[in-house]
């Protein structure tokens, strides 16, 4: 093989990792990860700290989180998608080591359509 077609070659592979790469940032959806409720603060209205990451691809424009517990406690919040972490104002009352499910709804904007994806996490305020 000739020098030149060795680099033909390697530019050829490198344009097309990044397009590939470019490709998955801006047109195929992150997902949550690690959703979990980490605390629970005050005395008057309880509110629940949530937090979570993303995979890797692009973010949701927002994501609303709908919270329940166990004992009847529920919540919800409405946060930009570039957070990483909400309090969210609870109605009843919560407390340390009870049951809870979150479930998110994830709104994307892509090529000027709007679309949602919805998952649930459950575990217990530790």
């Amino acid at each position: 093989m000739s020098t030149k077609a060795l680099q033909r070659g390697f530019w050829l592979s490198f344009w097309a990792v990044v397009t590939v790469m470019t490709v998955r940032g801006a047109i195929i959806p992150a997902r949550l990860r690690n959703l979990r409720v980490t605390s629970l603060s005050g005395i008057g209205p309880v509110y629940a700290t949530v937090s979570w990451g993303y995979s890797a691809g692009s973010r949701p424009v927002n994501v609303i989180f709908d919270l329940q517990f166990a004992g009847g406690a529920t919540g919800s919040v409405t946060v930009d998608g570039e957070a990483l972490e909400a309090e969210v104002p609870l109605i009843g009352v919560a407390r340390a080591g009870e049951a809870y499910t979150i479930t998110a709804t994830l709104v994307y904007r892509r090529l000027g359509w709007t679309f949602t994806r919805q998952m649930q996490a459950s575990g217990q305020v530790g």
